[in-house]
């Protein structure tokens, strides 16, 4: 079983928090890591096993987030995934 990952790019217009962060992180561009495996089914399809989303501020940081959290940050934010 091949394990793919791809890189989007979310913008925030304000200052957020996502679960497991310690602080608050100013707006900007990030990009969050998808990684996907292939279902063993007839067609096509792949399982989205983790989300990574990578922020700066001096530091570069991993945060483990869930679809969710992302959507519904970026949907309270008006940003734009």
């Amino acid at each position: 079983m091949t394990v793919g990952t791809r890189v989007e790019m979310v913008t925030f217009r304000n200052s957020f928090l996502l679960p497991g962060m310690e602080r608050e992180h100013a707006p900007g561009v990030f990009e969050v890591h998808i990684t996907e495996e292939p279902l063993n089914v007839m067609w096509e399809a792949y399982h989205r096993t983790m989300n990574l989303m990578l922020t700066r501020g001096g530091v570069t940081e991993a945060i483990k987030v869930t679809l969710d959290d992302l959507e519904t940050a970026l949907a309270k934010d008006g940003g734009d995934g």
